[in-house]
């Protein structure tokens, strides 16, 4: 009885904290975030049998349009279903990091790691519904099958799915295979130290052979439809003009350990990083430095350098660090119970230790995060249901299904909450940085805009005052903000879009500091 309790309270604990992190994501209480608005209305375009890239375009991987295909489908059109895909995701990551590290470190160590990463995923992921936070399942099932042949010998085929693994990963988002960047530099640098270069080639390859399979399958999935030059346009030689299109400082790289990251965790993973450097560094004078130091000396940095590419340091790029401090505050609390205690941390747990670990963190949660069961148990009681915000249920109510919808500061989750497409296939175009936005992409936009005029337009440029308003007295009232104009995307033919809606639309209603205009009739 005490083994199977022992066993099952740890998973407890990781489903109650699987759902901590998930509580702004609660589609009940609030609307999704930007992106995650974007992507639920790019899953219900491909259920309506729309084709991305081509019909809908975005610069992300395809993965995260059909995971939320996925998630509306066996949710019937529900935000509910996307919620549980979340969950599996995470859950699924936190159950792998926990076996794999209670192996290698023993359960004090996995609890306390996995809290930790927890923690951090719970600050950095806000509304939810991230590339990053899905690839997380694929980059901890191919970082745990790289760790499983650190200690043994090497077996080609599990590199193979090392590979494919981070090359679903790939395709969600390009910045989150850190891990495997990490690997394959970790297994380069070992055996050329060892003078085995045959090894080192026969394992890069098998691994890169792997990688290569999902982009593939992916390509030859778009190539029919002809879209695959599209796809892979947007998913990559796009991103790299959109990094670098935006000077940024090396400071830059440190937005994650201050209010953009995750506060206090980012930087203990920062200085067990250190602490592995000066174990490192007494291995290597001893000469037996091992290929999984090596990877965790290059891993964390590396993770730190990609998720600030872009130098726009948004909280959610972060996301991608919660294996590194899942696995780094593993080895530091390994290593302090190994000095403190000295025995290892693996021999040093009994079963009963586990249960009041286990069952302390359990309560820990239901102590720091309040709310969030009160939110669940609302969620309960009333069966689930979703919330829509004022502006989405005004578009609702106040057009015909048929009818488009063109959001002015491109907010996709109102279309997605109001059922209304857009006529645009750039729906992101007011936000293209200088640099990254082709001639192609501006006149594409105005001729989808003109030729197909929606029949209502949300104009929600107030709210962040990040693009010119198309009704001209707001406009006129940004311009003579001090400062303003300058913060401000100013694409360079926006004033033929400023004109065609002057012409043809009349401000119909405010809410929310939201402007709606409706196509005039004559």
């Amino acid at each position: 009885m005490m083994t199977k309790l022992r066993l099952a309270l740890p998973y407890l604990f990781l489903l109650l904290l699987t759902a901590s992190t998930l509580d702004l994501a609660n589609p009940l209480f609030d609307k999704p975030a930007r992106d995650g608005g974007f992507f639920l209305y790019a899953g219900s375009q491909i259920l309506d049998g729309k084709i991305p890239y081509r019909d809908f375009w975005d610069s992300k991987g395809p993965a995260i349009f059909y995971v939320n295909a996925l998630g509306l489908w066996l949710g019937d059109g529900s935000r509910w279903g996307v919620w549980f895909v979340e969950f599996l995701c995470i859950f699924g990551t936190l159950a792998l990091l926990y076996r794999s590290l209670s192996k290698r470190w023993g359960i004090g160590a996995a609890l306390f790691g996995i809290t930790l990463a927890g923690l951090g995923l719970r600050a950095a992921l806000g509304y939810g519904n991230y590339t990053e936070e899905y690839a997380l399942l694929f980059n901890a099932a191919g970082l745990i099958l790289f760790l499983s042949m650190v200690d043994k010998e090497n077996d080609y085929w599990r590199y193979v799915w090392v590979g494919a693994l981070f090359g679903l990963s790939f395709t969600f988002r390009a910045n989150n295979i850190g891990g495997l960047f990490a690997i394959l530099a970790a297994v380069f640098l070992f055996y050329v130290f060892k003078r085995n270069f045959a090894e080192m080639l026969r394992i890069v390859l098998a691994t890169l052979a792997g990688f290569a399979l999902p982009l593939l399958l992916w390509t030859i999935y778009f190539a029919l439809p002809g879209a695959a030059g599209e796809m892979i346009y947007a998913s990559l030689t796009f991103n790299f003009s959109y990094s670098a299109a935006k000077d940024r400082e090396w400071l830059d790289l440190f937005g994650g350990f201050g209010r953009y990251g995750m506060g206090w965790i980012g930087w203990f993973t920062l200085f067990a990083w250190l602490a592995l450097v000066f174990r490192a560094l007494a291995s290597f004078v001893q000469r037996r430095l091992s290929v999984l130091e090596i990877f965790l000396l290059l891993w964390f940095p590396i993770e730190i350098l990609l998720s600030n590419l872009s130098g726009r340091n948004f909280t959610h790029y972060y996301i991608s660090w919660i294996l590194a401090i899942a696995v780094y505050s593993a080895f530091v609390f390994a290593e302090f119970w190994q000095l403190t205690f000295k025995v290892p941390s693996l021999e040093g747990w009994n079963d009963g230790f586990s249960v009041i670990a286990s069952l302390a963190l359990i309560v820990m949660l239901f102590v720091i995060f309040p709310s969030s069961w009160a939110r669940y148990g609302e969620t309960l009681r009333t069966g689930g249901g979703e919330y829509i915000d004022p502006v989405s249920a005004y578009v609702r109510d106040n057009s015909k299904p048929e009818n488009q919808l063109l959001t002015w500061y491109p907010e996709m989750g109102v279309n997605f909450m109001s059922g209304r497409s857009s006529p645009v296939k750039y729906l992101y175009y007011p936000l293209f940085l200088e640099g990254s936005l082709t001639k192609e992409i501006e006149d594409r936009y105005y001729d989808d805009l003109t030729t197909n005029p929606p029949e209502l337009i949300l104009d929600c440029s107030r709210s962040v005052d990040a693009i010119p308003s198309l009704d001209a007295a707001t406009r006129e009232t940004q311009y003579s903000t001090p400062g303003l104009k300058k913060k401000m995307y100013i694409q360079p033919n926006m004033n033929d879009i400023f004109e065609f809606v002057e012409q043809n639309y009349q401000l119909e209603n405010t809410i929310d500091a939201c402007l709606f205009f409706r196509l005039k009739t004559y």
